[in-house]
């Protein structure tokens, strides 16, 4: 906002945008991750801590602000799913959808193109030939 107002911005006002985007994408990619979200309270603040830290070299943030967010994903955490259970047991329970399989596409595109033998007789018919089908429609 200040680089609309007075044109270019402060090395300090710089790093400060920075570090609000720098912030703001680490908040969103956790905290808006589920499995995201469980795998980093589970890892410890420890893990944490170094992966945070490691990930924002050059930003205006330290270790304390690496324990506050990880205290934020922590009630997070709290607050979704109570305190029955612990992160890591949570994350081993949550169903994480993988991506198909080749089988899964090329029978999926099997299916679409009804080049199937199954696919024509249920668009055509028994014979699974359209002729049939247009001739039915022509009388």
């Amino acid at each position: 906002m200040a680089h609309l107002v007075f044109g270019r911005l402060s090395a300090r006002d710089r790093m400060k945008m920075q570090t609000l985007e720098a912030m703001h994408a680490i908040l969103m990619g956790v905290a808006g991750n589920t499995a995201v979200l469980l795998q980093t309270v589970a890892g410890g603040p420890q893990d944490w801590r170094n992966r945070f830290l490691r990930e924002t070299r050059g930003l205006a943030v330290d270790a304390g602000v690496a324990d506050q967010l990880f205290a934020f994903f922590c009630h997070q955490v709290q607050a979704r799913f109570g305190h029955e259970l612990s992160p890591a047991r949570l994350l081993d329970a949550l169903e994480v959808s993988s991506p198909p399989t080749q089988r899964e596409i090329d029978e999926s595109w099997e299916a679409e193109s009804f080049s199937s033998e199954e696919g024509r007789r249920y668009f055509y018919g028994a014979d699974g030939h359209p002729e049939q089908l247009i001739k039915q429609m022509g009388n």
